[in-house]
């Protein structure tokens, strides 16, 4: 299972650098066309919009899987190791529920929802941009499947040293 998240983490590695650059070039083009060429892209903002869309949704399990995402740690500093540990599994518990329930499964209905429906500039059908929720909700239970391992060994150790 390490070896599927690290795996994933070179991926979105690649791919989220690969989002950044895209993201700037559209940027630096559309300043051009509109202030030099006086002659503005009609789908640079679009395309920059969409693109920070899916950054955004795959930039999160990406975090989250390298746990690097916003915490409270002044709070969790007070708690003894089993406390700590069983901290973690209700919040690895709590983001599998919502990455099925609210990601995958909300994700997917919206995403059928926007069936025949195309962007204004790029005319590419909204499934593609809707689909960015189910992904991440995916690749969040991927993440969180071996968190959750990790932090039932570490509950299951403090429970020893205690003895």
């Amino acid at each position: 299972m390490k070896r599927l998240t690290a795996l994933l983490d070179k991926i979105l590695e690649v791919i989220l650098s690969i989002m950044v650059v895209l993201m700037v070039f559209g940027c630096v083009y559309q300043i051009f066309t509109r202030f030099v060429l006086q002659n503005p892209s009609d789908w640079t903002e679009e395309f920059v919009k969409y693109v920070l869309i899916w950054t955004t949704m795959l930039g999160v399990p990406y975090a989250y899987g390298r746990d690097k995402h916003i915490s409270i740690g002044f709070v969790t500093g007070t708690f003894t190791p089993k406390g700590l540990a069983m901290d973690k599994i209700f919040n690895d518990i709590l983001i599998l529920l919502i990455s099925v329930v609210i990601m995958i499964a909300g994700g997917i209905m919206v995403t059928s929802n926007a069936a025949g429906q195309v962007s204004a500039a790029l005319q590419i059908p909204m499934q593609v941009y809707y689909s960015g929720v189910p992904v991440s909700g995916v690749l969040m239970v991927l993440y969180s499947i071996p968190r959750l391992m990790d932090h039932a060994a570490e509950l299951k150790n403090s429970c020893e040293e205690v003895k």
